[in-house]
């Protein structure tokens, strides 16, 4: 582990940042590239707020505590998370209405860590956003209230407020920690405590962090990547200057930027593992992207500070485009009714991760600066691969069109192979925007094989069950980008899978070819039939099929051999997105090319 000497000594060198000529090559085609803008200001972070907050305000209790409306009982930190977004938009002047309602609900929550019984024994999470709600509510509320205020927050014991934490028996901390941590900062900015906790739980954190500047959490899902570097973005844009303040600085300057290079065109976070395409996984993008923003305007480096704004710009577009009638959010990224619970986690709640991204947003609104325009960024420009080992995935851009590639499946979450394309303009669920759960049936856009009398298909492959991947990058051009994927499979009659990638700002080319013991294969693409309101539209002709919805489509088409015939299964495949259908076609032979194009007719 290449930070564990970390842990020791701060000093010690970083090694180079991978993505750095990337990086060099980037920022020029930044400044050449012309794009139309978002024309999002500061102002629509308070509208999604107001709109999830003017929700759950109807079912707040007289103690100050927010209620979920479908499991009628308070969840994990839907109280303070309700309590930083009503405050920010009652000293935004948009709700002065809500100074009551706010102030309840952070003395709840005040009360709740004071006791060392916060709900759901989350309190690592509360103290975070119960501190932004303290530091801007103190002076609108009588003396005897602050002082309460105050009084309980001294009272808090990290040791009894918070879980996450080190003992004989548990030896690592994981992103839970992270969010006490940065609490604990503001708190000790605030005069209620000391480093302590925030200095020696930072330096075990170090050893999560990838030479990429990405932080690995259990089985390394891509939403706890970026969920605890936002927290510690805050930090240091609040001024941190502890033991670690060097190591962050350079850790969080390169995941930003490798953030920014794996970003989808429509602003989403790559999908894949725990808590994916989740509404929070753009709300929090836009907390880091306008905060490096400012950094980078201050930095005097304009270009970068505008890609960095366009970023946060995109990303709030996203969670915008899933805002239901009722004002709140659909949670995650489909629209079944919340009751359903389509595509949660065990643990997702519709209040809870409504607040949470309203939160988020209230902390991005905080640090916005209007003084910086918007340009042109990385998923506008395109021209890379990214190769993220550690976290299993292959990102690449070509001119905004947009493909991600999982070589090694979190079985509970995903399938291997081609999970994503998105294009800028594109709605997204027809990309395809993910496939399904090897555990629920295997399905990514690729091939599959016969073992015996049955077909295996790549996509079945997990984590546990590929060799070795290997990636090679053949060109990188804003206009054009060809790598290919390297899969040792070891498995009966098949021991290799190449697949070669070209992008076009157009379309997407796959050449696949197999190194095995066998005469045929079996081409698939998992065509979107639902997202829990619309039913789309599917033409199966011959060797292609046409998936619309709304005014966007999905074309897929085996190009080679020309004579494959597609065909539809029929079966039903749940997704995050809705439901799934299998299309396939067997192919003669040891390799296929197909092609898939997205459009919009708004083009």
């Amino acid at each position: 582990m290449w930070l564990a000497s970390l842990v020791l000594s701060v000093q010690v060198a970083l090694p180079p940042y991978p993505f750095a000529q990337t990086v060099s090559s980037l920022k020029v085609r930044l400044e050449e590239t012309r794009i139309a803008p978002t024309n999002l200001s500061r102002n629509d972070y308070l509208s999604v707020i107001n709109g999830i907050v003017s929700y759950f305000r109807r079912f707040q209790t007289l103690d100050g505590r927010i209620v979920d409306p479908f499991v009628h009982r308070e969840v994990q930190y839907s109280t303070p998370c309700y309590a930083w977004a009503a405050t920010a938009l009652f000293i935004s002047g948009r709700r002065p209405d809500l100074l009551e309602s706010a102030a309840a609900a952070l003395e709840c929550s005040l009360e709740q860590l004071a006791e060392g019984k916060p709900a759901d024994r989350h309190g690592d999470f509360f103290t975070f956003p119960a501190m932004l709600a303290y530091e801007h509510l103190r002076k609108f509320v009588p003396t005897e209230r602050r002082q309460r205020w105050e009084q309980l927050l001294r009272a808090v014991d990290p040791y009894r407020a918070y879980r996450d934490l080190l003992t004989e028996t548990r030896r690592s901390v994981h992103n839970w920690n992270v969010v006490a941590i940065a609490g604990e900062f503001l708190r000790y900015q605030a005069g209620f405590t000391d480093l302590t906790f925030v200095e020696r739980y930072l330096e075990v954190q170090l050893q999560h962090f990838t030479p990429e500047g990405l932080y690995r959490d259990p089985n390394v899902p891509m939403a706890y990547d970026h969920f605890p570097r936002h927290f510690l973005a805050v930090m240091l844009e609040r001024g941190y200057k502890g033991r670690h303040e060097k190591v962050l600085n350079e850790l969080l300057e390169r995941a930003a930027w490798t953030s920014l290079l794996i970003q989808s065109p429509l602003g989403e976070l790559p999908t894949g593992g725990r808590s994916a395409q989740h509404q929070w996984n753009e709300a929090m993008q836009c907390v880091t992207y306008e905060i490096w923003a400012k950094r980078k305007w201050r930095e005097g480096d304009k270009i970068v500070a505008k890609a960095f704004k366009r970023a946060a710009h995109l990303a709030l577009q996203s969670v915008k485009r899933w805002v239901r009638p009722s004002g709140e959010l659909w949670i995650v990224k489909n629209r079944f009714d919340p009751a359903l619970r389509h595509g949660f986690e065990g643990y997702s709640f519709h209040s809870q991760y409504n607040l949470l991204a309203a939160s988020m947003l209230a902390t991005a609104w905080l640090f916005a600066d209007e003084r910086i325009p918007e340009g042109a960024c990385p998923a506008d420009v395109g021209g890379f691969v990214v190769h993220l080992p550690d976290f299993h995935k292959v990102i690449a851009n070509a001119g905004g069109l947009y493909v991600e590639i999982d070589t090694a499946a979190d079985p509970n979450y995903n399938s291997t192979g081609l999970l994503r394309v998105h294009k800028a303009g594109v709605e997204p669920l027809v990309g395809p925007s993910d496939g399904a759960a090897i555990k629920d049936e295997p399905l990514a856009v690729g091939i599959a094989w016969l073992e015996g009398d049955r077909w295996q298909p790549l996509a079945g492959l997990g984590r546990k069950q590929i060799a070795n991947v290997s990636v090679s990058v053949h060109e990188t051009k804003p206009q054009k980008v060809k790598f290919t994927v390297r899969y040792e499979i070891n498995r009966p009659k098949m021991r290799a899978v190449f697949e070669t990638y070209e992008l076009t700002p157009k379309l997407v080319r796959v050449t696949t070819k197999v190194d095995g013991e066998v005469d045929k294969l079996l081409v698939r693409f998992p065509a979107l039939t639902f997202d829990g309101q619309q039913e789309t539209r599917i033409q199966v002709t011959g060797n292609s099929v046409t998936v619309k919805l709304g005014n966007s489509q999905q074309t897929f088409r085996v190009e080679e051999p020309s004579n494959v015939v597609l065909r539809r299964t029929g079966r039903k495949v749940r997704s995050r997105n809705g439901y799934l259908e299998p299309i396939e076609g067997e192919v003669e032979g040891k390799a296929v090319i197909y092609t898939l194009q997205p459009h919009s007719f708004a083009d």
